[in-house]
């Protein structure tokens, strides 16, 4: 109240319609109440997307089958997606979920050392547009020559470029300023929120684990999630070493990234599937009285 009539006074002592200024000062109170109304909703939502997450994990868990297996994957990609959007929107408003920001990227500004900043700059290089594509390509070409068809590299292409793009469109809708330029080991100008690096690291390396563990034992299909978590997480780490990024850029891009990977996931279980039975009609063709084997669940966990 002490600020509107402060307002008010230097409204008036500047030939300011009273009346008019009311209003103004009305609509600027209106519309802190709403962001700060929405900033909780997100929060609220944030958590109830992590929690329908981990229920729709625990369902697919005991899936019997890829009949049953379908519902809980796409409640996952709806989950994950969720969860990024009320992310992004508490970043936008430096929600609760933005505190630690500060701390973290002073902490690490101060212990950097001549022997980590070299090899942090190689990798955060490598995690670029540039070395993500290349990886991809790579990738692609290797498990299309696996499968003996094109579908695995345009999966896995489509799935990183589809994570780029949101990420970059996203950038633009939260407009996150980057840390300090003092901070920036390597000066970065554009939009902060989410780490174009991290988004790229995530889709790549877990779309590629992926298709690589589709069909073989939990054991083997987890060791390579770990293993493709582990990169992304290396290079978050860089990130956040090097002051480009906050704390929440680096982990709204391993959500968007996870998003992606569960999306293309369904798109490449799908094509998997039509696979296998497009073979098993053909072995039922050629061998008289041969029994299809029912579908069973493998590999997108």
């Amino acid at each position: 109240m002490r600020e509107v009539a402060t307002q008010l006074v230097q409204a008036r002592g500047a030939g300011t319609s009273v009346h008019v200024r009311l209003i103004a000062v009305g609509r600027d109170a209106v519309e802190e109440v709403r962001e700060g109304d929405g900033a909780t909703v997100a929060l609220i939502l944030l958590v109830s997307c992590i929690a329908l997450f981990f229920v729709a994990s625990l369902w697919l868990a005991a899936a019997r089958d890829g009949r049953t297996a379908g519902v809980p994957r796409g409640l996952r990609v709806v989950a994950s997606a969720g969860a990024f959007g009320a992310l992004a929107y508490q970043v936008r408003m430096s929600g609760l979920v933005t505190t630690a920001d500060d701390p973290v990227l002073s902490w690490l500004a101060d212990h950097r050392s001549a022997w980590l900043t070299g090899p942090a700059i190689a990798v955060t290089d490598a995690g670029g547009p540039v070395g993500t594509l290349v990886l991809a390509v790579v990738a692609g070409a290797v498990l299309s020559r696996r499968a003996h068809s094109l579908m695995p590299a345009i999966i896995l292409i489509g799935t990183v470029g589809a994570a780029a793009a949101a990420s970059t469109v996203t950038k633009s809708l939260v407009g996150r300023q980057r840390p300090p330029v003092v901070t920036q080991v390597l000066l970065e100008t554009d939009h902060s929120f989410p780490s174009g690096h991290v988004t790229g690291a995530m889709a790549l390396f877990g779309m590629t684990a992926v298709m690589l563990g589709f069909g073989l034992p939990a054991t083997r299909r987890w060791a390579l999630f770990l293993l493709a978590g582990g990169l992304t997480v290396l290079v978050a780490a860089t990130r956040l070493y090097l002051g480009e990024h906050w704390l929440t850029d680096v982990v709204g891009g391993a959500v968007l990234g996870g998003t992606a990977v569960l999306a293309g996931s369904l798109v490449y279980a799908s094509w998997a599937a039509g696979l296998g039975r497009g073979q098993r009609d053909r072995g039922e063709r050629d061998v008289p009285g041969s029994a299809v084997s029912p579908d069973r669940t493998v590999g997108v966990s």
